[in-house]
């Protein structure tokens, strides 16, 4: 039946209109309303997959890395305050004693002077805590550094929480596609492992000590440079010493602030501190012992009739593997405090 055109209110012509729109968008799929009105699925949250690209790393890795050199022997508050806007964690602590013991380390001095970093992973997901692991060649020693860069919060700043010069001859294994990104560890978290982090630096600490362990620690070795250095050294003193005193050196972790990445082949490397406690205790044979220079200035006396305790500060990069043993591929050391009776 055919109607006059004004006999159809606009009203009603309007709902016919959108009635026939609705059928026919109902009969073609959803795409084509997104289509109609410019709307159209979010991408896909891609959870296994670094928070950053490359370049943005970079960026983040140089800055932070140049920063912290420039206020690397500044003392006092003041320094303290500058470090801590670019340092944290263990990497604050180490440039706080190092800035106090009037000298900044070499390789912080020139590290502005050095090639970009290259970074070597970040950590997965979207998250937070997110983390860089990136890594500086000192051209004048040939000294590769691992740098661990945090960002804790939204609101929070990435900064260096660790920063250690890779041993001599040692590598990191891979950490997998740098795009995929490296998930965080749980130091206490041992499964898939030979042990924990965490127990992985309580066995290495207790292998390092002098006298040695009547029984050597479990799935670890300290056959690497840093091992070597201090057996050495300790021997050194102790045939130095002689019978006028003993020598004893135990090693506590302090992993407060410790951190750790999964490799790709289903390992860990982690980042954590030890303490080093040297103890030289004056035998019955001797009436006192004079102390070197580089003793005396710390302790504050030139001489000790009973004993005298040293402490220093060792940054370890430990690889932690699905089997095999526990090895260091990172360390310094650093005296920090004395005292002598």
């Amino acid at each position: 039946m055919t109607r006059h055109p004004l006999s159809v209110r606009p009203r009603r012509r309007t709902a016919l209109a959108a009635a026939a729109l609705g059928l026919a968008l109902a009969t073609t799929g959803c795409g084509a309303t997104d289509a109609l009105v410019g709307v159209h699925p979010a991408p896909a949250e891609q959870p296994a997959s670094a928070p950053l690209d490359e370049d943005g790393a970079t960026v983040i890795a140089t800055r932070l890395l140049s920063a912290a050199a420039a206020d690397a022997a500044t003392k006092g508050d003041a320094g303290h305050d500058a470090r801590a806007k670019v340092l944290a964690g263990d990497a604050l602590t180490m440039a706080d004693n190092t800035a106090a013991r009037g000298a900044a380390p070499a390789a912080a001095t020139d590290l502005a002077k050095q090639p970009e970093p290259s970074v070597l992973a970040q950590s997965r997901g979207r998250e937070w805590p997110r983390a860089i692991l990136a890594t500086t060649l000192d051209e004048a020693t040939s000294t590769q550094s691992l740098h661990v860069m945090v960002s804790r919060e939204p609101d929070q700043p990435y900064r260096i929480e660790a920063s250690v010069p890779m041993l001599a001859g040692s590598r990191l294994p891979s950490l997998g596609s740098q795009g995929a990104g490296a998930p965080f560890v749980d130091v206490t978290d041992g499964e898939g492992l030979v042990m924990s982090p965490e127990k992985a630096y309580g066995a290495y600490a207790a292998a390092l000590g002098r006298p040695a362990p009547k029984k050597a620690p479990a799935g670890v070795t300290t056959d690497d440079p840093f091992g070597q250095a201090l057996e050495a050294s300790a021997a050194v003193q102790a045939k130095a010493l002689g019978k006028l005193a003993t020598l004893e050196q135990a090693h506590e972790p302090v992993l407060d602030d410790a951190l750790a990445f999964r490799l790709a082949d289903g390992g860990v490397v982690t980042f954590g501190m030890m303490r080093r406690t040297d103890t030289i205790t004056v035998g019955s044979g001797a009436k006192e012992l004079v102390l070197p220079s580089r003793y005396s200035g710390l302790v504050g006396k030139k001489k000790v009739t009973r004993d005298l305790r040293l402490t220093s500060l060792e940054p370890v990069v430990l690889v932690v593997p699905t089997e095999g043993e526990v090895a260091a591929i990172g360390a310094t050391e650093l005296l920090v405090s004395g005292k002598g009776r």
